[in-house]
């Protein structure tokens, strides 16, 4: 009966064991399907890289749980994380702004120009001498910016216009700080159209990062009768990223099942980018289509509605149009779809998707090279306590520690193999069903004799 007793447990109990120790074998870089060198510089703790776009075409992840960071005998902590936003809380502000007539803006005309300054800088008033007709066409517009603490990083316009008329315009900014020497600041291309029910409206100038000064002249085209400014707002970004956006520049390819009257294109990112920005751009110049764009994460899931994009491409007075980006809700879909009306034109429009690289933070632990390990079909995210350590250390470290890395170029490790699902029973899993249906078995044993034991007495 004893020895009975501990060949039951052996059965039941080795299996698991092997599975198990199987279980919790040590990753190796050659598990994987990519591979990329990181290269350090310093003696510092920790290191962090912007993550290139192929470690998001070889994971088969969304959150990238495929990742994994090696010195030269095994894995060290890491930490995945998103860019964080800096979001400001500056309103926009009225600027004043003043009429600049032909003869008055510029240097000979015969004309003089009565500028009145604040001792602060604020223009009290302008005044143009001579014989000038309040009905001659208005070519600039003299902006005062002095009061602002900073610069603004765009100006939104508003005006007038006889009539239903159209508008459009090309403009350029310039800057100055004694209202003498002048300093190119941007250009925009301003419009107010309608078409089809549908209206276009572009107010805004983007103004540069580098940008300066305390006025600002817009230049307004004399030949646009009856259009004046009425007013000019100065505003700031509610955010401001960590790093620029990537944009990925897609194909189209026909739907072949689209429905009838409908014009479907179909397109694949090949990663899992966290998308979300989009913008589509029509092949064809003086086109206009409303589109309906859809995604999903793989080929045989359900379409999901993302968006719906007014977009046109359109040329005015000489003067290039085209529609905005489009800001969405975060995504790592891998396919994307464009519908919208048929037309004449068969050609497909480009899909422009854009995404924030996120951030990779390792720790410098044991013996270099330090390399990154990704692709690899079933894998779970790693735990780290990276995270912990940084908010506890960072906010006394002077802004010092963490280092930027750098990445090789990528290498091929155990390539399509470790992307390949793993469909086959292992002989670990066989094993542990033989021990489970010996024990089983022996315990079957085990009743009998009893049974035929107490029969007998």
């Amino acid at each position: 009966m004893k020895r009975l007793l501990v060949l039951l447990l052996l059965l039941t109990v080795a299996p698991a064991h092997c599975l198990a120790a199987d279980e919790t074998q040590p990753l190796r870089r050659e598990d994987f399907a990519y591979g990329m060198e990181l290269m350090v510089s310093g003696n510092n703790a920790i290191y962090s890289l912007t993550l290139p776009a192929e470690v998001y075409q070889g994971c088969t992840r969304p959150d990238l749980g495929d990742l994994r960071v090696f010195n030269a005998h095994g894995p060290v902590p890491h930490l995945l994380r998103q860019p964080q936003a800096e979001q400001t809380a500056k309103p926009a502000q009225d600027l004043p702004f003043f009429p600049l007539t032909e003869r008055s803006s510029t240097s000979n005309g015969g004309s003089s120009l009565g500028i009145a300054i604040a001792s602060n800088g604020t223009l009290i008033a302008i005044n143009a001498g001579g014989a000038e007709k309040p009905t001659q066409a208005v070519s600039a517009y003299l902006l005062d910016v002095s009061s602002l603490q900073h610069f603004p990083d765009w100006l939104e316009l508003a005006w007038q216009r006889q009539g239903g008329e159209q508008f459009s315009a090309s403009v350029h900014l310039e800057s100055s700080d004694d209202l003498n020497s002048w300093q190119y600041v941007a250009s925009a291309a301003l419009a107010e159209l309608s078409f089809g029910g549908h209206k276009l409206l572009r107010n805004r100038i983007e103004l540069g990062q580098h940008a300066a000064g305390k006025y600002l002249r817009l230049s307004w085209p004399s030949g646009k009768d009856g259009v004046s400014l009425s007013a000019v707002k100065a505003g700031y970004e509610s955010e401001t990223r960590t790093q620029p956006r990537t944009v990925l520049t897609l194909t189209g390819q026909p739907d072949a099942t689209a429905s009838a009257g409908r014009a479907t294109w179909l397109y694949t990112t090949d990663g899992v980018f966290p998308v979300d920005q989009l913008n589509i751009r029509l092949p064809e110049q003086n086109s206009l289509a409303e589109f309906a764009v859809s995604s999903r994460a793989d080929e045989k899931g359900q379409w999901q509605r993302r968006a719906s994009l007014l977009a046109w491409r359109l040329t005015v007075n000489g003067v290039n149009l085209d529609n905005g980006t489009l800001h969405l809700a975060p995504t790592t879909d891998r396919f994307w779809r464009l519908e919208t009306e048929a037309s004449g034109s068969s050609k497909a429009p480009s899909l422009e998707l854009g995404w924030l690289p996120g951030q990779l933070v390792f720790m410098a632990q044991g013996e270099g090279p330090y390399s990154l390990a990704y692709g690899r079909t079933g894998l779970l995210p790693a735990r780290s306590q990276v995270d912990q350590l940084i908010r506890a250390v960072e906010p006394v470290s002077g802004g010092t520690l963490i280092e930027a890395a750098k990445a090789g170029a990528q290498t091929v490790l155990a390539g399509e193999a470790a992307l390949l699902p793993k469909t086959e029973l292992p002989w670990r899993v066989w094993l542990l069903w033989a021990g489970l249906i010996a024990g089983v078995l022996a315990v079957g044993a085990m009743a009998w004799k009893l049974f035929r034991e107490m029969e007998k007495k």
